[in-house]
């Protein structure tokens, strides 16, 4: 219950509510100029708030695998600077493979990531596994997309981590869409959480677009893992409310469909 956050937590949560926005809303301005040295550009206006309440949960000696697109505000929010967020953006100064930037930053918790959907997920499985073996109460969590969640390095990591009951959180980031392909398409099951039953640990599906829901049941499973309960999977409802990319001509979604969903957008839910 919002009356049992902290005020100081609920401020924290809406000012890094907001400073996302303005991130996002920055990026497409810089892109849209085309000499900002960015390949693409994909845009998560309306998803901030999975990050945000997952983040406000989380320590320095806490790691979180490190942004793709849509998921860079855990960047600062993590204690990485706007400044050195924007450059890794824009390909500043940093360590480029194939048009993406690589960066992480061990001081904050801020694990790297594999250009390939899934791929790095093994790896942020292994720093909870490290974390174990250290005898700390440090976690770990994952972020995947619909999309990439289906990966087979995915499953694998799943079944290892609840094998050895390792401190990590799995989030699955639904945005009903993997690219161009709607999730009716690719999943049998409707809700996405149930593939935690598989695997031997609690699942749960929760409304990504408030911020309050993702802030409670994240703190819920991060304490759980924490203090040694083991893995846990969160599949957090949302909406990509812009093209998979800018030029994406999207002419796979129905039309009204992104409309009925801004009216669900975190920032004014939360205001």
């Amino acid at each position: 219950m919002i009356k049992d956050i902290p005020k100081d937590k609920l401020l924290e949560l809406y000012r890094n509510l907001l400073t996302s926005r303005l991130v996002a809303n920055k990026l497409f301005e810089i892109f849209s100029t085309g000499t900002s040295g960015m390949v693409w550009l994909h845009r998560a206006e309306g998803e901030e708030a999975i990050v945000t309440g997952i983040c406000a949960n989380l320590r320095k000696d806490d790691f979180i695998k490190t942004a793709t697109s849509r998921t860079r505000p855990l960047l600062f929010q993590k204690g990485v600077s706007l400044r050195d967020m924007f450059a890794s953006e824009c390909c500043r100064n940093l360590e480029i493979v194939n048009g993406h930037n690589t960066f992480y930053d061990n001081e904050n918790g801020v694990a790297p990531f594999s250009g390939t959907l899934g791929e790095d997920v093994p790896v942020i499985t292994g720093i909870a596994l490290g974390h174990k073996l250290k005898g700390t109460d440090a976690v770990a969590v994952c972020i995947q997309g619909d999309g990439g969640s289906s990966r087979g390095a995915v499953h694998e990591a799943m079944v290892v981590a609840a094998a050895w009951k390792l401190p990590i959180v799995f989030v699955t980031e639904n945005n009903q869409y993997g690219m161009g392909t709607a999730k009716s398409k690719v999943y049998a099951i409707k809700d996405l959480s149930d593939r935690a039953k598989a695997y031997g640990f609690p699942g749960v599906t929760i409304d990504g677009n408030d911020i309050i829901e993702v802030y409670e049941v994240s703190k819920r499973y991060i304490d759980r893992a924490r203090s040694g309960g083991g893995p846990a999977l969160i599949v957090a409802e949302t909406y990509r409310l812009h093209a998979h990319y800018e030029g994406d001509p999207q002419i796979y979604r129905p039309k009204g469909e992104a409309e009925e969903w801004w009216k669900l957008d975190p920032l004014p839910r939360y205001t």
